[in-house]
């Protein structure tokens, strides 16, 4: 493929910006190869490569049902490092915002989805290791995907321990400690509560606070060994969870565990109150009443087969700039400026009025004083000086 011949190209439209971070910008935008709608991340930060190991996770797993299509990757104009994946539907913390409570069913079928997920990327030599509701989305075809495989370790990594600080430590496995790798159980831990936060929208140990020293996190952990092998608690998840925590405790931390035993301990749940395997997951989507037009109309269009086992390779061998990407690229970034700017002038206006300020309390100071108060304006007017060059020399290219 010529990539010369496809400069002009405009890849994607419809562009628009949804949240920047540390490691990207993230946009919405329409692909117009295929006129689908896919989530674009652009690297915010040339010295990071998450998107790049991001791709190469995903790639690997195309073949597993839950896990998000790429659709495109590759470099724009700028060299900066981009990522275009199907675009996915609310994640379950958005649906449990809505939805006062979630039935007993539509948890049972989000069970049974995610278990057979995790043991596909478990056979994969993958590790979740610590996931939340936000983590995971449903998708136009109603199946449960996972968002993000950028913080998913690899198995056969060395040193795989948790750093400081945590954000998200509400569920992690009861078993992890900071000199310990996360293994498979532990995740099959962290499922257990994340369908413990679906079914009562809350967990006892809820933690809203990243977690910023060992003692802390060692404090948290030892409360959730209390509360999750309490009889009294796993009698009150019984109907759902506590058969899954009993087997789980019975594991040696070495052992492989059996994703067919718990599934079906679900699964058995399911019959036993009448309804099919094969229904789908119930839940309110207010939220699509404040949807785009774009999001929309997308959802009217048929995916065609389940998924995409294999990227196409005339669409990921060589690609060409992504224009409109790049301009909504530099308004972000030019909007980034701006506010550093303004920042810098609010701070040469603030100082610009308490040396004001100080010029009318020096007109009424006694004569004595004068000279030690002179001293002080003069370092006013060096860290004045200091400030506005910036802003000088921002005016002089603006005039050019």
């Amino acid at each position: 493929m010529n990539q010369n011949s496809q400069t002009s190209q405009i890849r994607y439209q419809n562009v628009r910006l949804m949240q920047i971070t540390t490691a990207f910008f993230e946009y919405s935008a329409i692909y117009k190869n295929s006129k689908r709608e896919v989530r674009l991340r652009i690297q915010n930060s040339l010295n990071q490569n998450i998107l790049q190991e991001e791709t190469v996770k995903l790639l690997h797993m195309q073949d597993i049902e839950g896990i998000p299509e790429v659709i495109d990757y590759g470099n724009n104009s700028d060299q900066r490092y981009f990522l275009a994946t199907q675009n996915l539907g609310p994640s379950l913390s958005q649906i449990l915002q809505i939805n006062e409570q979630m039935s007993q069913k539509s948890i049972l079928l989000i069970g049974i989805q995610l278990i057979k997920l995790i043991q596909k990327v478990h056979d994969k030599n993958y590790i979740l290791c610590n996931f939340s509701p936000c983590q995971f989305c449903i998708g136009e075809d109603k199946l449960i995907y996972l968002k993000d495989l950028s913080y998913l370790q690899s198995n056969h990594r060395q040193n795989k321990t948790l750093t400081l600080p945590i954000r998200d430590v509400n569920f992690l496995s009861p078993m992890l400690n900071l000199k310990k790798d996360p293994n498979y159980i532990d995740d099959l831990y962290s499922l257990a509560y994340l369908l413990i936060y679906l079914n009562n929208k809350t967990l006892p140990w809820q933690q809203f606070d990243q977690i910023t020293n060992e003692k802390q996190f060692q404090e948290l952990q030892n409360n959730k060994l209390l509360i999750t092998f309490d009889k009294q608690f796993l009698d009150q998840e019984s109907s759902i969870l506590g058969e899954w925590i009993k087997y789980l405790k019975t594991l040696k931390q070495s052992q492989h565990p059996n994703y067919n035993y718990l599934k079906n301990i679900l699964v058995s749940k399911i019959y036993d109150n009448g309804w099919k395997v094969y229904d789908q997951i119930e839940y309110r989507s207010d939220f699509t009443n404040n949807s785009s037009k774009s999001i929309i109309s997308i959802k009217s269009r048929s995916r065609g087969t389940s998924i995409t086992k294999t990227p196409k390779q005339k669409v990921i061998d060589v690609l060409s700039p992504i224009q409109e990407v790049d301009k909504e690229f530099e308004l972000a970034q030019s909007a980034k400026r701006k506010k550093e700017e303004f920042s810098m002038f609010q701070q040469f206006q603030n100082l610009q009025e308490s040396m004001d300020d100080q010029y009318q309390i020096d007109n009424n100071i006694s004569f004595a004083s004068l000279e030690q108060n002179e001293c002080e304006i003069w370092k006013k007017m060096e860290r004045l000086d200091k400030l506005s060059k910036p802003i000088k020399m921002m005016n002089n290219n603006q005039k050019k």
